[in-house]
């Protein structure tokens, strides 16, 4: 499955994970959000329903272009900058076809997304 995320007016796409977490998280598709930066790092926002992640593969460090989501907080994190984040504990969702990580690192502290399932 492929997702379309513009970014502040500018189009990507992502191959995402062939999971039932993603198959939710598209059923909320189309939705519109603001992003909030953190820790210098990523962008995450709550997603519009709550998911759940049960059986997903779980892991600390996260990688730039890559998607990621955070079942305590029900969030969708967009990375750009590789981390390890231990203790917590993400599942990975996607990727970005296009490097998004430099204009990331520049977009200031909250980012406007459209997430839609092409």
């Amino acid at each position: 499955m492929k997702f379309k995320i513009t970014i502040n007016d500018n189009e990507y796409h992502a191959d995402m994970v062939d999971c039932d977490l993603v198959n939710q998280i598209a059923d909320m598709c189309p939705f519109e959000v603001t992003f909030k930066q953190h820790r210098n790092q990523e962008y995450f926002t709550k997603l519009p329903s709550q998911a759940n992640d049960d059986g997903c593969p779980l892991t600390t460090t996260i990688l730039k272009n890559k998607l990621y989501y955070y079942q305590q907080w029900n969030a969708f994190v967009i990375v750009y900058e590789d981390t390890n984040v231990s203790p917590y504990e993400l599942t990975y969702v996607g990727e970005f076809d296009e490097d998004v990580s430099e204009y990331l690192q520049e977009a200031g502290r909250n980012i406007f997304v459209e997430m839609d399932v092409e």
